[in-house]
């Protein structure tokens, strides 16, 4: 789909789950008026041989707890330009990740929740997002996207103000877990998992003690997942998939993908995770028209 067929096309849907957010490192913070200029300069996804700059603002400059806040997304190339040719994944423009330190909050949202894309945000490359952190304390927000069908990826630590404060992260590494009436086992292969070595995550989702057999595509895909260390230094937003639809070469290269209408109760992931230390995972699937959010913890050896 083109970006002035999306822009005519496209509709106001809010497609919005629970929060949370995590900080990243080596930023440089500028402070302009009421707002914050958030740069990152770590390593960033490379498109084929360029590179993508991604800048982020805060308005107001001082987030508050339980405030509304402004939060835009300035795609550059190296010159500094606006950056265009940026493709439409998974039925949106940019995916924004926000998540508390605590994991206990956790949003998947998009510019597109505030309206359709306007021409003067592609000729900008300036995209923004609402949202209000319901806790004090630090996040981390990512942004995904692609240009030309290449994706890159950033993420942003922003801290925030006011009460209640977030509590210390609590460890828990259960396998199977109840999210409303829904009843989630993840399992892994191979069973301990190594820093840079591909596991397969395997979802199974029951519901009344009975398998779920007709999930349905979420932003086309069977499930979202964000992947988080618990240093925050580490950030993968990646797609399950159905077992038995995907091969060695496919892993990673899921924006473009074809879900049947009704699938389940089984749902894959391969990842291949950074670093050693404990990560938080995120995964969203859609059940009879709502979203449900998964959340596990794992160590990583």
């Amino acid at each position: 789909m083109s970006i002035k067929q999306y822009i005519v096309t496209a509709a106001v849907t809010a497609l919005i789950s629970g929060g949370l957010f995590l900080p990243s490192q080596d930023l440089s913070l500028a402070e302009s008026g009421g707002r914050h200029d958030y740069r990152h300069h770590g390593a960033q996804m490379p498109m084929k041989g360029d590179e993508v700059i991604v800048d982020l603002e805060t308005e107001p400059a001082r987030i508050k707890a339980g405030s509304p806040a402004a939060i835009f997304f300035f795609v550059k190339d190296l010159d500094g330009k606006p950056l265009q040719d940026l493709t439409i994944t998974h039925d949106r423009l940019l995916h924004v990740i926000i998540t508390s330190q605590d994991f206990s909050v956790f949003a998947h949202i998009h510019p597109e929740d505030l309206g359709p894309i306007t021409p003067e945000m592609i000729k900008t490359a300036r995209f923004p997002v609402h949202y209000t952190f319901p806790k004090a304390g630090q996040y981390l927000i990512a942004v995904d996207s692609a240009a030309k069908d290449s994706p890159f990826s950033e993420h942003f630590s922003v801290d925030v103000t006011g009460e209640p404060q977030m509590v210390p992260m609590k460890k828990d590494f259960t396998r199977e877990k109840r999210f409303g009436d829904y009843v989630v086992t993840l399992s892994f292969a191979p069973e301990r998992i190594s820093a840079g070595k591909e596991v397969t995550l395997s979802y199974l989702i029951k519901k009344n003690g009975m398998p779920v057999n007709d999930l349905q595509p979420y932003l086309s895909a069977p499930m979202h997942i964000a992947v988080i260390s618990a240093d925050l230094n580490n950030f993968i937003h990646a797609h399950g998939e159905l077992p038995g639809t995907s091969s060695p070469q496919s892993h990673g290269s899921h924006h473009h993908m074809t879900v049947p209408e009704k699938f389940g109760p089984r749902i894959e992931a391969h990842l291949s995770f950074p670093a050693k230390g404990v990560y938080q995972i995120f995964g969203e699937v859609k059940h009879q028209g709502k979203v449900m959010l998964t959340s596990f913890m794992v160590e990583v050896e």
